[in-house]
């Protein structure tokens, strides 16, 4: 209580109701038009789903910056040998560079190398040329079951 008789808590919460009032931050999304080809390099499998992910070269800032900061995955998108096609907005404000990683889905899955399954190929690319609104690039999936932190840097 304080000294007239009444209680304090009212000013706590409002001093704490105020404090966390307007926290929203606005993202900037970058468009970006994706043209790209995928190869399997010799002696692995080449048909199935494949799968595509674009992350962040770097992501975080400061002494919480990391390797890659996933940005979408996109399932299915095309075959190898295939021209590919993919627009996507790219929060421009949580990372920077672009990295596209890629991996072939053979069993249908949607699990990269799930138990009892050591051949479906993967790769990676940096896209240099980022930010651009539109980009081409060419991978090749080369690696049996490597997610693209074993692939970059």
């Amino acid at each position: 209580m304080n000294k007239q008789g009444g209680r304090p808590w009212p000013k706590i919460v409002l001093v704490l109701a105020s404090q966390g009032a307007c926290v929203n931050e606005d993202t900037r999304l970058y468009e970006l038009d994706l043209r790209g080809q995928v190869s399997v390099a010799d002696g692995l499998p080449a048909s199935g789903e494949l799968q595509l992910e674009l992350h962040h070269a770097e992501g975080g800032t400061g002494r919480f910056a990391h390797p890659l900061g996933l940005i979408a995955e996109f399932a299915d998108v095309g075959a190898p040998g295939e021209m590919l096609a993919v627009d996507a907005r790219v929060p421009i404000d949580e990372g920077s560079g672009l990295v596209v990683y890629a991996w072939l889905d053979i069993d249908g899955d949607g699990i990269l190398c799930a138990p009892g399954v050591s051949d479906e190929p993967a790769g990676l690319v940096e896209l240099a040329d980022f930010p651009a609104h539109t980009l081409e690039f060419s991978l090749s999936l080369a690696t049996p079951c490597v997610g693209p932190e074993a692939l970059y840097p």
